[in-house]
């Protein structure tokens, strides 16, 4: 009652027109754009200055939607704005969106103009066309953002976004519905506020429940329905990470750009112990030739690798790879966008599978996929990552063949100093794999690892490196080895690749980051090939990865495989998985359940034998328990029994608690039952008790329900003697 006289009469005096849900509406509509727009916004494709305006903008019209502030703008103030729009656009044009070309400026102030129209909008729409168009435009924002993306971060945005979008569209169901409807809407509280709030909360319900139920639905057919990667905007948006030094011609210190990124650039899923492939290098391309300052390959030539079957390559052998001990590496390999048509491979590869419409390699052995489209793909390799022994190494012959010594001992006009020390360090040397440790080991004890050498002259880098940085990154300590084997008659060659990565213990990948690019050098052997050595020193500060980037790295790697990448052959691979798993629950289900029947005969083998060995306690055991049994069917309880035996054997007196009012009334009424009289339940012991008034047993009846009453209702102190004395009058009267 108190509540119903707070109510202001006024507005029990309103008619029931604010069952309404305008605000609800409205509120949907700008969540579901405003989440649109943050899905742009994590493209990176907006300035900041845009993402500031219009997000406060968006802000600031939920607050007065939230605490029901009116902050519209009028159709004059909106008719101003345009005007002032239509000079500021020619100012964007010319001087703020400043871009390479022309046409990035006008579309850059496009994007502004398409983003202030929207704000207006918001701020003055009042009409349905009003809300078609912020509708549609939060679509095409996310149409968008779909192109340009494939993130994780647009998963999440587009599950907000569908949930803002049914609730906008129911909502928008009914609004329609009551603005058509003849009779006023009447709702079940006489206050409309708590009308509207009930309706928006039933709202909020209902767009939750269809929205997880769509999303199951969704994902349902996503996982079932075949998917192929044939579309026309597959690779549309795909915008690729610029990686430097792995192109047919580098420069030195070009790397230590990509060497700066956090980017992951590929992530690579490893069949059997991780720990094999510690120290696996991903090797991408092979440089052949220097003049001085940058690194190139003369012959750009590359020969088509033949399809050993649908979608499977088998590469030959190189040269040499025979005489050297097996050490197979099998791995799948999930490459980011990158603008490099490179496929990065571990050591030699023997077999390659994937969506790879061809396949070619150079002279370096470095393969290439020259239909990349700059969209992700996946492939899988075995590779040979075997090596001959330093014994066998050392007993290599030095009689080059003479195509190797042409491109591979070729040096331009060098410091002289740089021939005297690698003849002054592998002077102890007696053969070409010994002069060869020689040289990366002396690279690697008396320089230095960092990514912002001083001292380096870009026309002159290696000599400079070695004689006045004395510091650098592993493309000049790379450089530098290969340049000086040459000097001694060693033939060499630079490699650009990729270190083995981070290993994820939550997602089972490597993953390899723009961090990890590096260089090494590949030194020939007669009868063996090409082998690796790598002269670079540890990184002094390594990058930590944080307590949660493995969880972080874990759904990425989900995402890619299974969302990105999905198709048929995931499809059949998921069946293969759900099959196999099914299988295994079964089959674990059957072991626990055979364990549990092997521990229940145990365990009832022991009880026998328990049992056969105190034959007489179970004997006693099984006796009380029939005496409680017979005790329970008699309805007598162990209170009931407690005071059977003080009534009949305990003489000295005492009184009765009120729990034993009752046992004393029910014997009480068996007595007279047993001269004829019945209580009838309609009746209460009082008025029972007056039925005897002029009969011989008129005063004991009265004064033992008097008793009664006193310690039932009472709490009184009734003493037992004298109700057993009243009891044994009545039972011996006539």
């Amino acid at each position: 009652m108190a509540k119903a006289a707070s109510i202001d009469p006024a507005e029990l005096s309103r008619p029931q027109t604010h069952v309404s849900v305008q605000r609800y509406f409205e509120t949907s509509l700008l969540l579901m754009l405003g989440t649109a727009f943050v899905t742009v916004a994590s493209t990176g494709k907006l300035d900041l200055v845009s993402v500031f305006v219009v997000s406060a903008a968006l802000l600031v019209k939920l607050w007065s939607y939230l605490g029901e502030r009116d902050v519209s703008l009028g159709p004059r103030t909106v008719t101003r704005l345009a005007v002032f729009y239509i000079f500021f656009y020619v100012l964007d044009f010319l001087i703020f969106s400043v871009g390479p070309s022309l046409m990035d400026s006008m579309l850059s102030a496009t994007v502004h103009l398409v983003l202030f129209t929207a704000v207006i909008k918001v701020f003055s729409a009042r009409t349905y066309r009003d809300y078609a168009y912020l509708a549609t435009l939060s679509f095409m924002m996310m149409l968008a953002s779909a192109i340009l993306t494939v993130g994780t971060v647009y998963l999440a945005c587009f599950t907000f976004y569908m949930l803002f979008a049914i609730s906008t569209l129911i909502s928008y169901e009914i609004k329609r519905s009551v603005e058509s409807s003849r009779r006023p809407p009447e709702g079940p509280f006489r206050v409309p506020a708590q009308n509207r709030t009930a309706i928006e909360k039933a709202l909020s319900t209902a767009t939750v429940g269809l929205g997880v139920s769509i999303v199951v639905l969704a994902s349902v057919l996503f996982f079932v329905i075949p998917r192929y990667r044939t579309g026309y905007l597959t690779g549309l948006g795909m915008e690729a990470q610029n990686i430097t030094g792995f192109s047919g011609t580098v420069n030195l210190g070009d790397i230590r750009k990509i060497l700066r990124s956090n980017l992951v650039v590929m992530r690579v899923i490893v069949e059997g112990d991780p720990r094999v492939f510690q120290g696996v290098k991903w090797r991408g391309v092979g440089l052949t030739s220097f003049d001085g300052k940058n690194w190139y390959n003369d012959n750009t030539e590359q020969r088509v690798v033949s399809p050993a079957s649908f979608q499977r390559y088998v590469i030959p052998y190189p040269a040499g790879w025979h005489n050297r001990r097996s050490r197979p590496l099998r791995y799948r390999l999930l490459l980011s966008p990158l603008s490099t048509d490179v496929l990065f491979v571990a050591s030699v590869p023997v077999d390659i599978t994937g969506r790879l419409h061809s396949i070619t390699q150079d002279q370096t052995d470095s393969l290439h996929y020259p239909g990349h489209g700059y969209s992700p793909f996946s492939y899988v390799v075995l590779s040979d990552a075997g090596l001959p022994s330093p014994a066998e190494l050392r007993r290599a012959p030095s009689d080059y063949p003479a195509e190797i010594r042409r491109i591979y001992l070729l040096l331009p006009d060098l410091d002289p100093r740089v021939a005297e020390l690698a003849k002054q360090v592998t002077a102890p040397a007696a053969n070409n794999y010994d002069r060869a440790v020689a040289l990366e080991q002396h690279l690697r004890s008396n320089y230095t690892y960092t990514l912002d050498p001083t001292g380096i002259d870009a026309n002159d880098p290696v000599a400079s490196f070695l004689f006045q940085a004395r510091s650098g990154y592993c493309e000049y300590f790379a450089a530098a080895m290969a340049v000086m084997l040459r000097t001694q008659g060693i033939p060499a060659r630079l490699v650009n690749g990729f270190q083995t990565g981070t290993y994820n213990r939550v997602g089972k990948d490597f993953i390899v980051r723009g961090r990890d690019a590096h260089s090494w050098v590949e030194v020939y052997f007669p009868d063996y090939g090409w082998i690796p050595f790598d002269p670079t020193p540890a990184d002094p500060n390594p990058v930590v990865a944080g307590a949660f980037d493995d969880y972080l790295d874990a759904v990425s790697l989900f995402w890619s495989e299974w969302i990105i990448n999905y198709d048929f052959a995931h499809q059949a691979q998921l069946a293969r998985d759900v099959e196999r798993d099914s299988r295994q629950i079964q089959q674990d289900f059957q072991k626990r359940v055979r364990r549990f029947q092997r521990l229940a005969i145990r365990l009832a083998y022991r009880v026998e034998g328990w049992l056969m060995s105190h034959k007489l306690l179970v004997f006693l055991i099984m006796l009380a328990i029939l005496g409680a049994l017979i005790a329970a069917e008699k309805g007598d309880s162990i209170a009931e029994l407690r005071f059977l035996l003080a009534w009949r054997f305990r003489r000295r007196d005492r009184a009765l608690s009120p729990a034993e009012a009752t046992l004393t009334y029910g014997r009480f009424l068996k007595t007279l039952h047993k001269k004829g009289f019945r209580k009838p339940l309609s009746q209460t012991p009082r008025e029972f008790a007056f039925s005897f008034v002029g009969t011989r047993l008129s005063w004991p009846v009265l004064e033992f329900t008097r008793l009664y009453n006193a310690l039932r209702f009472g709490s009184a102190a009734v003493s037992l003697a004298r109700l057993r004395t009243l009891l044994e009058e009545i039972a011996a009267s006539k």
